[in-house]
């Protein structure tokens, strides 16, 4: 049985600020000052005169060099998040060395992942990086003209800017890809009781408050089309599949066809994914059946069906797109399912299990519980804030209906526990440590044994 919890994003679970640290990126576009005229490594009010900054290797990775400029470019945010690095020496010190490891360990991944010739970087989706974070920053700057103007106080074009934003983008995919074909033919390291109590006290400050929160069973009902629906849905797609096969453009048929909202403006494009990334198990089964280059017939879900494209496979994952034809759902369709909704209510009401009727009456999609902060329901689906804000425990609500069309879903739940704000305990804690160090140990042995087969000099 799937129980699906919903995690607090604001539940930060870090060693020290050097886990933070992300690969080098461009200084002064969002209010950091230009490194040339200053040393980071010497604080500024410790009374040692500064002189402007030359650069020099500080350590060897394999067959490349870590630069004093790249160490700086990495204390840089962290000393305006906390301006008190500036005049302690000692941990700024501290900080340094730890940030020289973290870029040794970036370099060698790196290495290692160039030279796996089964490792290959998505330059398309480089650029939708690139294209996503320079949106960002234009936001955050109060639009593009703004940021053209802070590149070029800091000496920069927006072209150079494009080139070190991608060059970032590739050095993570390579790490990512790397890490992730590495990881999976590792086992799993076991985290003891001891070490999680000793992450669990030694972080304890970080974690914060416990938000109020509310968890809840629920069955989520997806209305069923007729049968004249089914068949009209299914004659279109055998349709569109006719001239994808005949040497259309499936992108385009996409464009002019596809009633999935998410991926019709992108002519279908799904991205690169693997099992277990969110596709209904239809879907996913269709998606991993077939080769490069191949289109499945029309694929069956609860949405209406589907035409696949895959265009590339790199190991286990695939680059595909693909055509919805949805059902259509009309008020009848809509009325049964509230009719049912209401039926499977009287019997909450009764004692029913409610993860048994979601086993036989719910889709798919949405999960059969949910355990969520009282300031983030209004991040649900309209109609959970109005029914749970004010709930208690055992409570039964709904139906509450959402979603448009094949999308539409109508839901009853019954309420199991809230909580009122308080302290994190260890018990609401040890899962996501638990997870957490595994995932830490694992990390360690990969670049443990990177480090054992490569020369590392760490100059003073």
């Amino acid at each position: 049985m799937t129980r699906a919890m919903l995690r607090f994003s604001y539940l930060r679970l870090v060693r020290n600020p050097a886990t933070q640290l992300s690969l080098a990126v461009a200084l002064g576009v969002l209010g950091i000052q230009p490194l040339a005229a200053q040393n980071p490594l010497v604080p500024p009010s410790s009374g040692v005169e500064t002189e402007e900054l030359i650069d020099r290797v500080v350590a060897i990775a394999g067959d490349s060099v870590i630069l004093l400029t790249q160490v700086s470019e990495q204390l840089e945010p962290l000393m305006a998040q906390d301006p008190s690095l500036r005049t302690d020496a000692a941990r700024l010190q501290t900080l340094q060395a730890q940030v020289i490891q973290n870029l040794i360990d970036q370099s060698l991944v790196v290495q290692a992942a160039s030279r796996d010739t089964t490792i290959v970087v998505d330059e398309d989706r480089v650029e939708q990086i690139v294209d996503q974070d320079i949106a960002q920053r234009a936001q955050a700057m109060g639009g593009e003209t703004a940021l053209m103007t802070g590149l070029r106080q800091q000496g920069w074009s927006m072209q150079q800017y494009r080139e070190l934003l991608k060059q970032d983008a590739r050095r993570q995919q390579l790490q990512q890809q790397y890490m992730l074909k590495e990881q999976r033919g590792m086992k799993p390291i076991p985290v003891t009781e001891e070490e999680v109590q000793e992450f669990y006290e030694e972080n304890s400050a970080q974690f914060g408050s416990r938000p109020a929160t509310v968890t809840f069973l629920q069955v989520v009902l997806q209305p069923q089309p007729s049968d004249s629906a089914e068949a009209a849905a299914l004659a279109e797609a055998e349709r569109i599949l006719e001239l994808a096969l005949a040497g259309d453009d499936f992108a385009e048929l996409a464009e002019r066809n596809s009633d999935d909202p998410g991926s019709v403006q992108l002519g279908g494009d799904l991205g690169w994914f693997r099992r277990g990334s969110g596709f209904v198990r239809e879907f996913e089964e269709a998606a991993f059946a077939i080769s490069s280059g191949q289109i499945t017939e029309p694929v069956r879900t609860q949405y209406g069906y589907h035409i696949i494209k895959v265009e590339r496979v790199r190991g286990p994952e695939r680059k595909a797109r693909h055509i919805l034809i949805a059902f259509e759902i009309g008020d009848q369709e809509l009325a049964n399912a509230r009719s049912l909704a209401e039926d499977l209510k009287t019997q909450i009401d009764s004692g029913a299990d409610v993860q048994a009727l979601h086993l036989e009456h719910g889709g798919e999609e949405l999960p059969d519980s949910l355990s969520v902060a009282m300031d983030q329901l209004n991040d649900l689906p309209p109609g959970y804030a109005t029914a749970l804000s004010d709930a208690s425990a055992g409570s039964v609500f709904g139906p509450i209906q959402f979603g448009e069309g094949a999308r539409a879903n109508v839901t009853v739940g019954k309420v199991i526990e809230v909580r009122d704000e308080g302290t994190f305990t260890f018990a609401d804690l040890e899962p996501v440590i638990r997870e957490r160090l595994g995932r830490e140990k694992v990390l360690q042995e990969l670049i443990g044994r990177l480090r054992d087969r490569s020369y590392v000099e760490v100059r003073p």
